[in-house]
């Protein structure tokens, strides 16, 4: 049984709406998601941070 997470479905739903507005055209698909990053590239992780992030974590 998989486990059913809100934030993932959101995810997935939104994925599938953008992936319908592009018709299904997975150029189309990431240019608009491009796009739509450098729109707002301070809601984006920086590579450095999450690797500084990683090296805190203990397996």
């Amino acid at each position: 049984m998989a486990y059913d997470d809100p934030i993932v479905n959101e995810v997935r739903k939104t994925r599938e709406l953008i992936l319908e507005k592009c018709q299904g055209d997975m150029d189309r698909f990431f240019k608009f998601i491009r796009e739509e990053q450098n729109k707002n590239p301070e809601r984006l992780t920086k590579p450095a941070v999450v690797k500084k992030s990683l090296q805190k974590v203990s397996l």
